[in-house]
């Protein structure tokens, strides 16, 4: 439990400072919505870029490993948005938002240094890997469709014209499209130019973390929790559940790969689908309190989790 509240604990710090400096007014009223911009338009494609090239392609090319994250999430995104339209219907945006909280992993900022703690250099790539997944794959496509949300009325030409518009526009695709052409040519970034998006990249979790702790004050929980806790089961215990049953019996992985893939997906809501749907004024409050209920469970959860693996020969 130790090495799990070592990184559990720095999250509940810079969401308590973001509360802080928020409840006593010291950003003013436009703070939230800077540090909001800052992150979507700016951190967050850096991250993208940031990842996608620090790594070789044949670095990056465990295919088994990646096709059991990502058809593990793609199942539960999947899974989550077909039971919202059923118990908890509402527009595609919120439904999009509502299936992205279960499946969009603080890999960043909890994952990548828990797995290096507990397994080494070796799990940390795979991490690394799966932060991948979660920014590039997930991330970009939470932003097609709040942009199809947000361009349902028209023709269906317009529709698809602005769709198209806006998905090519968004930072998050750019920043994607961006770091894989750079990835696949090998061109690289010089120093003078990649260190400043590298250094970019790696404030994109933590200022996450304090505008959470900013839209907290004056904020009350959503009533009922029942979204709140449905969708935080779906996070901490289904998700890992069937990583792990695909890893078992669909796509085998080594025992290194299976603890990584399973204990990445049992890792509480990552804070940047707050930072997507604050863009669009959707899923503000239900976002964040997913966040935090997920990482106060995981610390057990994924305590347990950990100690399991460790104790396999």
């Amino acid at each position: 439990m130790y090495a799990v509240l070592n990184v559990a604990i720095p999250v509940f710090a810079i969401i308590a400072a973001g509360y802080l400096v928020g409840r006593f007014r010291l950003l003013g009223d436009t703070g939230p919505a800077v540090i909001n911009g800052l992150v979507y338009y700016i951190s967050m494609p850096a991250l993208f870029i940031m990842i996608l090239t620090s790594n070789p392609i044949s670095a990056t090319a465990n295919l088994p490993f990646l096709s059991v994250v990502i058809a593990g999430q793609l199942s539960l995104f999947g899974l989550a948005l077909l039971m919202a339209t059923i118990l908890f219907p509402a527009s595609l945006g919120r439904l999009s938002q509502h299936s992205l909280a279960a499946v969009l992993t603080n890999s960043g900022y909890m994952g990548i240094p828990l797995m290096q703690l507990a397994f080494g250099d070796q799990a940390a790539l795979l991490a690394i890997l799966a932060t991948l997944v979660n920014g590039v794959l997930f991330l970009s496509l939470g932003s097609v469709l709040l942009s199809i949300h947000g361009n349902q009325d028209g023709s269906p030409g317009n529709v698809l014209k602005g769709v198209l518009r806006s998905v090519f526009t968004s930072p998050l695709v750019l920043g994607a499209i961006i770091g894989l052409f750079l990835a696949l040519t090998e061109l690289g970034l010089p120093s003078p130019i990649f260190t400043p998006i590298s250094m970019l990249g790696e404030t994109a979790g933590p200022c996450a973390l304090f505008a959470i702790g900013l839209f907290l004050v004056g904020k009350r929980m959503p009533r009922p929790f029942g979204e709140i806790a449905w969708v935080s089961f779906l996070k901490i215990v289904l998700l890992p559940l069937v990583t792990w049953i695909i890893a078992l019996f669909v796509i085998p992985l080594g025992d290194l790969e299976l603890a990584v893939a399973v204990l990445m997906a049992a890792l509480p809501t990552g804070s940047l689908v707050f930072v997507l749907g604050e863009k669009h004024r959707i899923f503000l409050v239900e976002s964040v309190a997913v966040v935090l209920v997920t990482t106060l469970v995981s610390v057990v959860s994924v305590s347990i989790l950990l100690g399991l693996f460790l104790s396999t020969p």
